[in-house]
């Protein structure tokens, strides 16, 4: 399923901390998930080290993320709060909103145009769920940045921002926004 990223061959497009014309994107380095129901915390921990916390690991994340919890460290999935409590282990002062929905394109604009990467979870039409980070957009071309957490896929993809909201493959569920240090 995760094959659905890949649409294109995307490597020649410019350095992932750009600006030009209406496309902007921010220098994060996806990080790719060590289990494979991990990909919630690959994708927080790859805005966690965005934000300069880089002294930790997977597996730190997911233990900060299942402090005060349900959640176990055993291969298993989570939710984008599961993420938000991770972050406040860290000391973020902003862990986010949480929105049961995609973000609009003019959020994810304002999102990445205030230097702030987000999370995506997106819910497979054959069931099951995957997470990813969204660090740019083109305004110009209706296009979202991408990060994928899974090992076989295309790390940085650029989408056209409503075939990512819905197609075939899979539907974006759910958004974290808002998250700073």
């Amino acid at each position: 399923m995760a094959h659905a990223f890949i649409k294109e061959n995307t490597d020649r497009l410019p350095d992932c901390s750009s600006s030009a014309g209406g496309r902007v994107t921010l220098n994060i380095s996806m990080q790719k998930q060590i289990q494979d129901q991990w990909c919630w915390d690959a994708s927080g921990l790859t805005i966690a080290k965005y934000w300069g916390y880089r002294q930790y690991s997977q597996d730190d994340f997911c233990r900060l993320a299942a402090q005060n919890g349900d959640l176990s460290c055993d291969n298993q999935p989570a939710t984008l709060d599961d993420m938000a409590n991770a972050w406040a282990g860290m000391g973020f002062s902003g862990t986010g909103n949480g929105l049961s929905r995609n973000a609009s394109f003019s959020e994810t604009g304002n999102e990445i145009s205030g230097g702030r990467p987000f999370a995506a979870r997106i819910g497979w039409t054959s069931g099951g769920g995957h997470m990813n980070v969204i660090y740019g957009y083109d305004r110009s071309s209706g296009t979202i940045a991408v990060g994928d957490p899974w090992p076989s896929t295309q790390t940085y993809t650029w989408w056209n921002y409503d075939d990512y909201v819905n197609n075939s493959s899979f539907q974006w569920t759910h958004s974290r926004i808002g998250i700073h240090k």
